[in-house]
C-alpha cells in the first residue's frame, strides 16, 4: 500500500472533522468555521482543498452517490429481466438498497436535510428518485399490457414506491420501524410484491 502524501492526510482530516460536525449539527447548523475549528487547520488550508461546507458534502457523500448511481443501473437490468411473479428478484433489490443506505446511513438525516435546502442536493436527490421511479415505470407498464397493475397510474405508482422505499430504509435506521434489514426487507418485498400482482 503506498504512503498517503501530506496533502491526502490533510484532505482526509478536513473531511472526517466535517463529518462529525454534519453528525452533529446536522445541514443547516453547520458552518465553514465549524469545520476548520474541529479539524484545527486555517481558514487558508480548508480553502486550498473545498471551496465551501457543501462541497466538502459533496465530497463526504461521494461514495455513497456512486453507490446509488451503481445500484440505478443494476436495477434497470434486472427489472428488465424478471418476470412479473419473481419474488425473489424484488427482494434482492430491496435488500441492495438497504444495505447501501445502512452503509451511508449515518449521513442520511444529512442529505435528506441539505437535499430540502439546496437546490444542488435536491436535484442529486430528485435525479435518483427519477431514475429508481422510471425504471419502475417501465415495469408496472409492461405488467399492464399483461392484464396485471389495473387501474394504476405508472407513473405515480412508481414514483410512491420509490418513496415508499427510502423512507422505510430511513426509518428503520432512525428506529420507527422494528426489525432488521432482512425482515424490512422482506416484509416491504412481499408488500410491493402483491400489490403489483393484484
Amino acid at each position: 500500500m503506498a504512503k498517503r502524501s501530506k496533502s491526502e492526510i490533510t484532505r482526509a482530516r478536513i473531511l472526517d472533522a466535517a463529518h462529525d460536525v454534519f453528525l452533529e449539527k446536522g445541514y443547516h447548523r453547520t458552518k465553514v468555521v465549524d469545520i476548520i475549528e474541529r479539524t484545527g487547520c486555517g481558514h487558508g488550508t480548508f480553502y486550498d482543498y473545498f471551496k465551501s461546507k457543501d462541497d466538502v458534502l459533496l465530497a463526504i457523500l461521494e461514495d455513497f452517490v456512486r453507490e446509488l448511481v451503481r445500484l440505478g443501473e443494476s436495477s434497470r437490468v434486472l427489472m428488465q429481466r424478471i418476470a412479473f411473479d419473481d419474488y425473489d428478484a424484488i427482494r434482492i433489490l430491496l435488500r441492495g438498497i438497504n444495505e447501501v443506505f445502512d452503509r451511508h446511513g449515518d449521513l442520511n438525516n444529512v442529505y435528506i436535510e441539505a437535499a430540502l435546502e439546496n437546490p444542488l442536493f435536491g436535484e442529486i436527490y430528485s435525479n435518483f428518485h427519477r431514475v429508481f421511479s422510471g425504471i419502475l415505470e417501465d415495469k408496472i407498464r409492461e405488467m399492464q399490457e399483461a392484464g396485471k397493475c389495473e387501474g394504476m397510474n405508472a407513473r405515480v405508482a412508481s414514483q410512491i414506491l420509490v418513496t415508499l422505499v427510502g423512507f422505510t430504509s430511513y426509518s428503520r435506521q432512525n428506529g420507527f420501524i422494528e426489525g432488521s434489514a432482512d425482515e424490512v426487507s422482506e416484509n416491504l418485498g412481499l408488500l410491493v410484491f402483491r400489490a403489483l400482482n393484484y
